[in-house]
């Protein structure tokens, strides 16, 4: 399963990569960037994460019950789930200039009515992931989780393509097609094999049922615990179009990468502790929960700490290999990995507050998640401010969301420390602050060794930034897992002791 999301994501920075190749941060890349956020964003504010922890323990509870139950009970989620997501969309493209208005004030005339017009053909993209979401929690229920895992990587397979292929043809407004289409390949991948296993459900619309009443009386809290991280991109989508249409773009560059780095710990360690955390929660077991939550702690530091190392020594080279060709010139490249390196420090906080967040879902703490963002959004804003007062520019925005994600889980962190101090009087919790020296070793190491890498350039450029991305990674991070080794972290002999 993670080697399938990771897959997926490798396809989704390469359709990012030929799409910065093909437009550069022209007025249709701004329009583009500005209009494909935000039925996303509004639809993960609204629907992704209600879905996902509303909707899955409900209909496991229904199907514990009998098949006709849970059926039933599926079959009207799905309904109701179609329906506010069709009026959204309809909404949303009604009011479509005014929401990019709104979303980003200080685009120039011409470029607001584009992504206007853009905005207006993708938000019918949010019933295709509404419905995408809940056949993903009908599958996952019955224990499928590689083909829900699998879907955005065909999805993001055939926008690669359709780019690759639309050479002269190319339009902005057929990648917008393309996009939507896209969400609806996702929808039938996992529609299909329900249709012919017969447990499709079949939608209909009834608000009266005790499940559904008692999934639209969790929604709220877990809506706001899981608003942050949409509302931190609808934020620097609309501080970037005050600083420039260019900055708008490669900030979209920039978080794209960050993303999908960040991603590799956050959704792994992630999605397999959460399972076990909930178990232990139900049985009582708080000692043992304290333990997970403390060892999860420590696999994610020991995951986004080298990336963030590699990020930080290896931007500038690394936005080279992926964006520096067509219209993506040396201009952009150096702004872009400027950006990348500011984003990169947000990666262990994005870890711990995830895994933090989970915790609190997993033993029914939902409010602790919801008030955690609050400081969150309120430094986001606040920074964003100051930086546009004082001129801070692109990297006042990139600065102000990295300052939003650790007062997120800092917050996360003090909370935790009072719910489950058992999880922070473990072995594991005490090792935790080893981890910084550790990292220290391995930032110097990589930022040295990319400094003193004459030797590649014997090779021809793409090559040689590859090779040297490549070894100075590896080196760095056999120097920091050296490092934990030292620490106990991957030597169990010693906790026996």
């Amino acid at each position: 399963m993670i080697a399938a999301t990771l897959f997926a994501k490798a396809l989704g920075l390469l359709r990012s990569m030929i799409l910065a190749w093909t437009l550069g941060t022209s007025a249709e890349a701004a329009a583009f960037a500005a209009a494909s956020r935000i039925p996303g964003a509004l639809f993960d504010l609204l629907f992704s994460a209600a879905i996902a922890a509303c909707f899955i323990p409900e209909y496991s509870r229904a199907k514990a019950e009998s098949e006709k139950e849970a059926a039933c009970f599926s079959a009207a989620f799905f309904g109701d789930v179609l329906l506010f997501s069709a009026v959204l969309a309809c909404v949303g493209a009604l009011f479509a200039p005014q929401i990019i208005s709104v979303s980003a004030p200080k685009l120039s005339g011409e470029t607001a009515a584009l992504a206007a017009r853009l905005l207006a053909i993708m938000f019918p993209l949010t019933v295709f992931a509404a419905g995408a979401y809940t056949l993903t929690g009908i599958l996952q229920s019955a224990g499928a989780f590689l083909l829900p895992a699998s879907v955005s990587a065909l999805s993001n397979a055939f926008m690669v393509i359709y780019l690759l292929l639309a050479g002269e043809r190319f339009s902005v407004y057929a990648l917008s097609a393309a996009y939507v289409f896209s969400w609806l390949l996702q929808f039938l991948t996992l529609a299909v094999p329900l249709v012919l296993k017969k447990h499709m459900p079949r939608p209909k619309i009834d608000f009266s049922g005790k499940r559904l009443r008692a999934c639209l009386a969790n929604a709220p809290k877990i809506m706001a615990g899981a608003m942050l991280s949409p509302a931190l991109l609808l934020a620097a989508s609309f501080f970037a179009s005050f600083v420039s249409e260019s900055a708008f773009v490669v900030y979209d560059y920039a978080y794209g990468i960050y993303s999908i780095v960040s991603g590799i710990a956050v959704y792994g360690v992630g999605n397999f502790v959460f399972p076990r955390l909930s178990h232990l929660f139900a049985l009582g077991e708080r000692a043992a929960a304290g333990r997970e939550l403390a060892r999860a702690l420590s696999f994610a530091a020991a995951i986004s700490l080298p990336l963030c190392a590699a990020v930080l020594s290896l931007s500038l080279d690394g936005v080279s290999l992926l964006y520096g060709h067509g219209n993506f010139g040396t201009e952009l490249v150096l702004s872009c990995a400027a950006a990348l390196k500011i984003l990169s420090a947000a990666m262990p906080a994005c870890a711990a507050a995830e895994i933090l967040s989970r915790t609190f879902y997993a033993c029914g703490k939902t409010a602790v998640p919801a008030c955690a963002a609050v400081p969150a959004l309120a430094v986001c804003v606040l920074a964003n401010t100051a930086s546009l007062f004082f001129g801070g520019g692109l990297f006042g925005i990139c600065a102000s969301f990295t300052a939003a994600v650790w007062a997120h889980a800092l917050t996360l962190i003090f909370c935790a420390a009072k719910k489950f101090p058992e999880a922070f009087r473990t072995e594991e919790a005490k090792k935790l602050p080893l981890f910084a020296p550790a990292f220290a070793l391995c930032a110097a190491s990589m930022t040295f060794l990319a400094q003193k890498a004459e030797f590649f350039s014997l090779f021809p450029e793409t090559i040689a930034t590859f090779l040297k991305i490549t070894i100075v990674f590896i080196v760095g991070t056999v120097i920091y897992l050296i490092c934990i080794y030292i620490m106990g972290f991957l030597s169990p002999e010693k906790e026996k002791r």
